[in-house]
């Protein structure tokens, strides 16, 4: 009576085993879309008005603009091995952020300290840009 119950048990595992095997191929992580990619999304935010005319918009309206370069400097990096001065303009739009933060720019900070993070903001992006499109990879594409 073990011996059967043991065989219908293991032949069923077998079948279950098999079964798991047919569910289709594992879902893969997520694929880096490269340096050229980030290039593109930085062409979109170079034309917003928080970069194009940073004196003019009121800071508390560039906070999505600000959402969205916040990931960027991080993003840069991965890919400034070998470009130190990629690297470094990365760090200066991180700490631009930061201060676009840290000075209350969303609630209404000082107007002065803010309009002076949205230029340093400005500028940073721009340096990131620059930086990131002479690497091969994404100077390629745009030839």
């Amino acid at each position: 009576m073990r011996t059967r119950a043991f065989l219908v048990l293991a032949a069923a595992l077998l079948v279950l085993t098999a079964c798991s095997r047919e569910a289709g191929p594992t879902a893969k992580g997520p694929t880096d879309p490269g340096p050229g990619a980030l290039a593109v999304k930085l062409e979109a935010l170079r034309a917003d008005d928080c970069h194009t005319a940073p004196t003019e918009v009121r800071p508390p309206s560039c906070e999505k603009f600000v959402t969205q370069l916040a990931n960027v400097g991080g993003t840069a990096r991965k890919y400034a091995t070998g470009h130190p001065r990629l690297g470094e303009a990365a760090d200066e739009l991180d700490a631009a952020v930061r201060a676009y933060r840290g000075n209350r720019c969303t609630a209404g900070g000082d107007a002065d300290v803010c309009a002076a993070t949205l230029i340093d903001l400005s500028t940073a992006l721009t340096d990131v840009h620059t930086e990131l499109s002479a690497l091969p990879d994404v100077a390629t594409r745009s030839s």
